[in-house]
């Protein structure tokens, strides 16, 4: 039996998450603290990002580049605004 369009299930893709990312960066026995942003479906999806943002960061000619993430976590959607009342002037 054919499947109606109503029988039809959609799969929706799921939305990239924002993941939080601190690292150390050793180029050329030189030390780079950074903190970004990185998006991914998962956590793998995220160290790709991470990967593709330190080989375009340092895409010139260097010996090695070592990182060590010292945290990674998904960044939650909530935010308590109360907290920057005042804080902030644009």
């Amino acid at each position: 039996m054919e499947e109606s369009w109503e029988d039809v299930s959609w799969q929706e893709d799921e939305p990239l998450k924002e993941w939080y990312v601190e690292y150390i960066a050793v180029v050329n026995q030189e030390k780079f603290h950074h903190m970004t942003v990185v998006y991914g479906e998962d956590l793998q999806d995220a160290q790709r990002s991470l990967l593709h943002e330190v080989r375009r960061m340092y895409s010139t000619s260097v010996e090695s580049i070592d990182i060590t993430v010292v945290k990674m976590k998904q960044t939650s959607g909530t935010t308590d605004a109360a907290l920057f009342e005042g804080m902030f002037v644009p």
